[in-house]
């Protein structure tokens, strides 16, 4: 196995934990689909869905490392590559965990509300 392989399989298996919650999340939300409100419903996928989006983006960003320091750029260049991926990367990140927080909220505040009205 060439370095660049190990690399890539190295950095797809520090990521397997994270992917795993995230589909078991989806699966989660198709499973209980009937229970939670269709906001609810809606930002936990679309959350779930930017952070898997986020998650292959930074496996394939961390698995292109070699490559790009293969063609010997230069630290300014190397460094403003980083930065802009590395911004990329973080509002995924902060934007799928949003959407997530906004979906338990959703499916709280539709739970609560159709208690109070029973009562």
């Amino acid at each position: 196995m060439s370095n660049m392989t190990g690399w890539v399989l190295t950095q797809g298996v520090f990521q397997l934990p994270v992917l795993l919650v995230l589909v078991v999340g989806l699966v989660l939300v198709a499973v209980r689909r009937d229970q939670l409100s269709r906001l609810a419903k809606g930002l936990a996928v679309a959350g779930c869905s930017v952070l898997l989006i986020g998650i292959v983006a930074d496996t394939a960003w961390l698995a292109s490392i070699p490559t790009l320091l293969a063609g010997d750029p230069s630290p300014t260049e190397f460094d403003m590559i980083r930065a802009g991926v590395s911004i990329v990367l973080t509002i995924c990140h902060t934007l799928g965990l949003g959407l997530l927080i906004g979906g338990v909220l959703a499916g709280g505040l539709q739970h609560r509300s159709r208690q109070v009205n029973l009562s």
